[in-house]
C-alpha cells in the first residue's frame, strides 16, 4: 500500500518547525525532520512512477523503431542492443526506487540517479555512434535534451542527485564527441549548449526543491498547528466535562436538601430564604447545564435520534413550563401552531433550541410578548419565536451567536445567564442542518426563526391528567458511594414515607440485600470497587437477590450508557434530579413492584 506523500514526520510543534526555516536556502533540516522531508520526497516521486515508466517505455520503443528504420543495418543491431539494455535499466530502476517503506529513501534515489544516468549515456553513445557512421538522416542531440529535462523535473529527484546526474550525462556526451573525432567547432557548440542548459537545469532543479521543502514545512506547520489545536480543544472539553460531572454531585445533593427543606414546617423568614437558595441553585443548574451541553456538542459528543412527532402539544408543554418565569416577569407567552402539524426532528435537541431562543426573549429582549409561530414552508414547518422588545442592530445579529457574549449585561450578573444560550443554538442548527435566520430591527422587537422537516402526525390518546403524588410506602434500595448525596436522598425518600436502605458501595449492597427484601433500587453508576452501578444490578439480578424495577441515578451522560441502560430495562436520571421527577420516578416504580407481586 502507498504511503501518504505527508511522510512521516516526527510529532514536533511550531516553533522547532518555524526554526528549520533557516535551512531552506542551502535545502538541508536538522536529521529528523530531513528524514522525514526524503521519505516525502520517495512518495512523491513513487506517486508519478506510472507516468515515468510508462513514457519512458515508449519513447524508447519509438527510438528503436527509427533506429531499425534508418540505421544501417550492422550499426543498428548495436544500437538496438544498447536500447534494449537501456530499457532493461529503466525497469529495474524503476521497479526498485518505486517503493517507499520498503526501500530507504536513499537507495531509492541512488538507484533512480543510476537509471537516470544509463539511460543519458546510452543516448549520447547511440547519437555519436550515429555521427560517426555518418548515416544519410541528419542526427542531433535534441534526444539528450528531452532526457535531462526528464531527470532534473519528471523523476522528482533530490536536487543534488539531479544535478549530478546531468552533469555526469553532459559531460560523458561530449567526451564521446571528443573521441569519435568530432570537430572542435560542434564540441564547442554542443558544450556551450549543452552546459548552460545544465546550468539553467540546476537553478531550476533548486528551485524546485526549495519550493518543496516550503511546501513540506507549511505542511507540517499546519499539521502540528492542527494537532496542538485539537489537544487544547480535548483539553477544554475534558476540563468542561469532568468540571461539570464532578459539579453535579453536590449540585444533586443542595437540590434534595433544599427540597427537604421546603417540605418542612418552616416560618415566613425561613421559608423565603429557603426559596431563594432553591433559585440560586437552579441558576446554578442552568449555567452547569449549558457549560456541559456545549462542551458535548464542540466534539461532536452528541448523535441526532429522529422522529416523528406532533407540534403543538408539544409546544404547548413547552411554554408551560416557562409561565411562571415569564408572569414574574410580567410577559405574556403564546402559541400560535395549528392543530394537525407534526415535524421530524430530535425532541430533545429541538427543545434545547427554542427553549434557548425563548429563555433569550425572555431575558434579554425587553418584551411584554413573546410568541411562537409556526407556519408551512413547503415541506418543512418554520417555527418563529418572536418578541415585541427592543431588537438588535444588524451588526449585533451575528455577534450573539458567540459565546459568552451579552449585549445588555455589562455586569455579568448571573440572573441573566452566562451567554452561552445562543452558542448552543448555533451548535445544534450546525448539527441538525437546518435552516435557520434572525429578523431584527432596533426597536422593533426580534424574529429568531428554523426550518423543520414535516412529519406524520401521530394519534395519541388524552393525556391523563397528572394527579398529585401521594405520600408513598415501600422498600427502597439505595447504593450512593458520595456521602452528601446519600444522605440528602435518604432523608428526602425518608420524608416521603419510604423505607430507604442505603449502601456506600456495591460489596455493601450484595451483602446487605441477601438479607434486607426492597421494592425498587436506585445506584449511583460510577461507584468504588471493581463494580459500576449497572454491573451490580446485573449480578443482583443474576444471583436472584433483586428482580425489581430498578433505576441509575448518574451525572455521566455517555450515550454507551444511555443504550446499556435500555438494554437493561433499567430509568436512567441524570445528576442534579429534580425532586419532582425523583419523586414521580420512586413512585412508578413503587407502583410497577406493586402490581408485580399482586400479579404474581
Amino acid at each position: 500500500m502507498q504511503e501518504s506523500a505527508r511522510g512521516s514526520a516526527p510529532p514536533i510543534d511550531e516553533p522547532a518547525f518555524l526554526a528549520e526555516e533557516r535551512g531552506l536556502k542551502r535545502l538541508r533540516f536538522s536529521k529528523p525532520i530531513e528524514d522525514a522531508f526524503q521519505h516525502y520526497l520517495h512518495v512523491k516521486m513513487a506517486s508519478r512512477v506510472v507516468v515515468v515508466a510508462s513514457s519512458s517505455i515508449i519513447f524508447m520503443l519509438l527510438f528503436m523503431w527509427l533506429d531499425h528504420i534508418y540505421l544501417p543495418p550492422e550499426l543498428a543491431q548495436y544500437t538496438l542492443s544498447i536500447r534494449l539494455f537501456g530499457l532493461a535499466v529503466i525497469c529495474f530502476a524503476v521497479w526498485y526506487a518505486n517503493r517507499p517503506g520498503r526501500v530507504p529513501p536513499a537507495h531509492a534515489f541512488a538507484m533512480a540517479t543510476v537509471g537516470y544516468i544509463c539511460t543519458g549515456l546510452m543516448v549520447a553513445m547511440v547519437i555519436t555512434m550515429a555521427r560517426a557512421a555518418e548515416v544519410p538522416i541528419r542526427v542531433t542531440h535534441d534526444g539528450l535534451y528531452l532526457v535531462l529535462l526528464s531527470g532534473m523535473f519528471l523523476l522528482a529527484l533530490p536536487m543534488r542527485q539531479a544535478v549530478l546526474g546531468s552533469w555526469v550525462i553532459v559531460l560523458g556526451y561530449l567526451l564521446a564527441e571528443r573521441l569519435t573525432g568530432a570537430p572542435p567547432s560542434m564540441l564547442i557548440s554542443d558544450g556551450i549548449f549543452l552546459s548552460n542548459f545544465a546550468v539553467m537545469g540546476s537553478l531550476g532543479t533548486y528551485l524546485y526543491e526549495y519550493m518543496q521543502r516550503r511546501a513540506y514545512l507549511n505542511e507540517q506547520l499546519l499539521e502540528a498547528a492542527r494537532r496542538r489545536a485539537e489537544r487544547e480543544s480535548q483539553s477544554k472539553t475534558h476540563f468542561l466535562a469532568t468540571a461539570s460531572h464532578d459539579l453535579r454531585q453536590p449540585l444533586h445533593a443542595m437540590l434534595l436538601f433544599i427540597q427537604h427543606l421546603q417540605e418542612q414546617q418552616l416560618d415566613g423568614e425561613a421559608q423565603r430564604t429557603v426559596a431563594r437558595l432553591g433559585d440560586s441553585t437552579q441558576l446554578l443548574q442552568a449555567m452547569l447545564n449549558s457549560l456541559l451541553d456545549i462542551s458535548r456538542l464542540s466534539v461532536g459528543m452528541v448523535r441526532p435520534q429522529l422522529r416523528s412527532f406532533n407540534l403543538a402539544p408539544w409546544l404547548q408543554r413547552l411554554t408551560v413550563s416557562l409561565d411562571d418565569y415569564a408572569q414574574r416577569r410580567g410577559i405574556r407567552l403564546e402559541v400560535e401552531c395549528a392543530p394537525y402539524l407534526a415535524v421530524r426532528s430530535d425532541t430533545l435537541l429541538l427543545e434545547r433550541l427554542l427553549r434557548n431562543y425563548l429563555n433569550n426573549a425572555l431575558l434579554h429582549a425587553d418584551a411584554t410578548l413573546v410568541r411562537i409561530e409556526v407556519t408551512r414552508n413547503e415541506d418543512r414547518l418554520r417555527i418563529a419565536v418572536v418578541d415585541n422588545g427592543c431588537g438588535l442592530a444588524e451588526d449585533d445579529q451575528e455577534r450573539i451567536f458567540e459565546e459568552f457574549t451579552q449585549l445588555r449585561n455589562p455586569a455579568r450578573t448571573l440572573d441573566k445567564g452566562v451567554g452561552l444560550g445562543l452558542s448552543i443554538c448555533r451548535q445544534i442548527l450546525h448539527l441538525l442542518e437546518y435552516p435557520s435566520g434572525v429578523i431584527s430591527r432596533l426597536g422593533e422587537g426580534a424574529r429568531f426563526w428554523v426550518e423543520v422537516p414535516v412529519g406524520e402526525w401521530q394519534k395519541l390518546p388524552d393525556e391523563p391528567r397528572q394527579a398529585a403524588v401521594p405520600n408513598m410506602h415501600g422498600q427502597v434500595a439505595l447504593i450512593e458511594n458520595d456521602r452528601v448525596s446519600r444522605e440528602a436522598m435518604q432523608a428526602l425518600l425518608s420524608s416521603w414515607g419510604c423505607v430507604v436502605w442505603a449502601f456506600a458501595s456495591a460489596d455493601e449492597a450484595l451483602a446487605g440485600l441477601e438479607t434486607a427484601s426492597v421494592d425498587v433500587l436506585l445506584s449511583d453508576y460510577r461507584l468504588e470497587g471493581e463494580l459500576n452501578g449497572l454491573e451490580l444490578i446485573r449480578q443482583l439480578r443474576e444471583q436472584g437477590i433483586f428482580g425489581g424495577p430498578a433505576a441509575l441515578v448518574t451525572a455521566d451522560t455517555a450515550e454507551e450508557l444511555v443504550e446499556a441502560a435500555r438494554l437493561a430495562d433499567l430509568q436512567l436520571l441524570y445528576k442534579p434530579v429534580l425532586p419532582a421527577r425523583l419523586r414521580r420516578v420512586v413512585n412508578d416504580m413503587l407502583q410497577l413492584a406493586s402490581r408485580s407481586v399482586s400479579g404474581a
